[in-house]
Order: C-alpha cells, then sequence, then structure tokens
C-alpha cells in the first residue's frame, strides 16, 4: 500500500510539475485581442485595433472621438519585461504631440492572462459572453480617489 501511494505522490507531483512548464504565458496568450473593434467610452466613440503577435510582442493603437472630432490617440504595446509581460502606451493629442516627454511612457504591470480576459494592474480586457471587448481602465484623480471607466466594444470588419 505504502508503495502505491508512493508511486501515486510522485506521479502527481511529476504532473504538476510538467503542467505548470507547459502553462508558462507567452505572448500568443493576448492574440485573443488581435482585430479592429469599435465601442463607446469616455462619452464618445472609441476605437482600437491590435495586431497579431510577432517577434514576442503585440502592437495597438486606440482612438477616441466626439461629434466625429478626434479627442486623443494612443500607440500601445505589450511585450514582456524580465520574466513577465507589460502593457505600455504613448498619448498623444489630436495634433499627435504626445502627452508623455519623449523617454516616457505609461506601463500597467501584467497580472493574469486566461482563455478571453488579461489582467494589468489599472487595466482588464475581456470577451464576454456576448463577444464583446470590455475594457476596464482604472483613472486616478489628482486628490487620490480613483474611479474605472468602462469601454464597450465589437469586433469590426476592417475595411
Amino acid at each position: 500500500m505504502t508503495s502505491k501511494l508512493t508511486t501515486l505522490l510522485m506521479f502527481l507531483l511529476l504532473s504538476a510539475h510538467s503542467f505548470s512548464a507547459d502553462t508558462k504565458v507567452t505572448i500568443n496568450d493576448f492574440d485573443f485581442l488581435v482585430g479592429y473593434w469599435e465601442g463607446t467610452g469616455f462619452g464618445g466613440q472609441s476605437e482600437e485595433m491590435w495586431m497579431p503577435p510577432r517577434d514576442g510582442r503585440m502592437f495597438g493603437i486606440f482612438k477616441q472621438s466626439s461629434n466625429s472630432e478626434l479627442q486623443f490617440s494612443e500607440f500601445l504595446e505589450i511585450t514582456s519585461e524580465g520574466d513577465s509581460f507589460v502593457l505600455r502606451l504613448r498619448h498623444f493629442n489630436s495634433d499627435f504631440t504626445a502627452w508623455e516627454d519623449k523617454e516616457e511612457f505609461v506601463s500597467f504591470p501584467f497580472v493574469s492572462v486566461a482563455d478571453k480576459k488579461a489582467v494589468f494592474e489599472g487595466l482588464t480586457y475581456e470577451i464576454t459572453d456576448n463577444d464583446e471587448l470590455l475594457v476596464s481602465l482604472v483613472l486616478y484623480s489628482s486628490d487620490g480617489s480613483q474611479r474605472t471607466e468602462q469601454f464597450r466594444f465589437k469586433r469590426m470588419p476592417v475595411e
């Protein structure tokens, strides 16, 4: 009995080790974002487009409009940082001047990724049951308060 129990424990330990080695996060785990998304957020029209993973990175763009007028845009990147991932972005005014200084960008450190959900600190992407992309962004005010802005997108054909 002891030998069967020992064999079973060894099998479970080896299986768990193999499972954890096989479940290492890669850039391909974020590929559910690929495509062109249209929706709403910040009280206006929002658009986001993600390119397929290549060379260990994914790139995207975001555009925010109100009353058919561009308010701002963003250039986004999901890339590895050390043994994890990070989503970095830079903002641009409608005249393409940057919000951040030349060497600066906004970073959202990686928390987790599952089948159709990527969580970064302060930013979450999730495909809902309705095949919508729900993006939740935590915004901080100068007084220390925070609120969450939600963007609801539908996948659209690229025309």
